[in-house]
């Protein structure tokens, strides 16, 4: 039995549509080609209207037809405001001939005698548009199978470019959710849960590759003292303050976090023990700097530097309790010794193996 026009049209859709594997891209690929076979045309595009310009977002076309992806037009030199200002499809067979199109920009710059367009719609919103021209007219008429062609292939891409558009909506939610999960939402630093993971998983890298590095403890000296004088909020911009002078002392691929309270943490992987001293000054000097109309902040800092020896019994979640331990003991040493101060622990480089004992 042989298929109708009818039947043709939607089964060719159904294999386009439903050809996932090859991407999008390919799948309007092919939409174009089908359009460009179904209305005897030589040009199909798929476009994108925006703040008054015409952009070719897909285009299938002859060889010696100028047109890419991405070119650009005044949305005025197009066909397509006849088609949007319709809010449905239009089908003009000689465009020479026509009262609306006939002395228009479009037609007497790139004299395309034939065109079938309809608005692409996102949310009731008229977003592009898709179109099959071509400079030579042809001795037919647009049918009402044509008409039903062009809308099936339109109500395709509009329901393609939503589920898009929901899936980059999701994402970029799940994005900002996993933010808010690992993210301090005043200093914007890694907050306690994600400094510990991150900790986790490059301490077990510095142990397999024997490497060495040093977690520091950073307490703001009488932070109450700010909240009490002047306020909370201002307590809160010292904070955020003192963040961006920690991100500011280490390198691009160390660590901080905000551990609680005024207390922050830093990480520093790879780092030999007297490039500590250097990161430790730096952060003092900054804290000096802030520009804070009066208010003096200071830190007091504790230093544990260790080396790994690739140790076969290791368990990154004990020597980390122990790290810290030992970083938190040299810090409540540099509040005895003053405060503004930071102290190593044990004013030495210690194994991993070492820890157990001195925690």
């Amino acid at each position: 039995m042989q298929m109708s026009e009818s039947e043709k049209v939607i089964r060719r859709l159904y294999q386009i549509t439903h050809d996932y594997d090859k991407g999008f891209d390919h799948q309007i690929a092919e939409l174009l080609q089908m359009g460009l076979e179904r209305f005897n045309l030589d040009i199909g595009i798929l476009s994108l209207i925006t703040e008054g310009r015409y952009i070719i977002q897909h285009v299938v076309c002859p060889n010696d037809v100028l047109l890419k992806a991405g070119d650009e037009f005044s949305y005025d030199l197009s066909y397509c405001w006849v088609t949007v200002d319709a809010g449905g499809p239009i089908a003009i067979e000689h465009v020479g001939e026509s009262d609306v199109l006939g002395q228009h920009p479009a037609y007497l710059e790139f004299g395309l005698e034939s065109y079938i367009g309809i608005p692409i719609k996102l949310a009731g919103e008229v977003v592009g548009t898709l179109n099959f021209t071509s400079p030579n007219p042809y001795p037919r008429e647009f049918r009402d199978i044509d008409i039903d062609s062009l809308k099936l292939m339109a109500t395709w891409i509009e329901v393609e470019l939503t589920r898009q558009q929901q899936r980059e909506e999701l994402e970029r939610l799940n994005r900002k959710l996993e933010s808010l999960v690992r993210t301090d939402p005043l200093t914007e630093l890694p907050n306690r849960r994600f400094l510990f993971e991150h900790i986790r998983q490059s301490l077990n890298m510095l142990n397999r590759r024997k490497s060495q590095g040093a977690l520091v403890l950073v307490d703001l000296d009488h932070f109450k003292r700010v909240n009490d004088t002047y306020g909370h909020q201002r307590g809160d911009l010292v904070l955020m303050e003192v963040a961006e002078v920690l991100r500011n002392a280490i390198r691009n691929y160390d660590f901080v976090g905000r551990y609680g309270g005024e207390e922050f943490m830093l990480w520093l992987q790879d780092i030999e023990l007297h490039k500590v001293d250097a990161v430790c000054e730096r952060i003092r000097q900054g804290l000096s700097k802030m520009p804070l109309d009066g208010i003096t902040v200071t830190a007091s800092m504790g230093v544990c530097h260790f080396h790994c020896e690739n140790t076969p019994s290791f368990s990154a979640e004990e020597t980390i309790d122990r790290i810290i331990y030992l970083a938190d003991t040299a810090m409540f040493d540099a509040k005895h010794a003053g405060r503004d101060c930071y102290v190593i622990c044990k004013n030495t480089s210690l194994a991993v193996s070492q820890l157990e004992a001195l925690a």
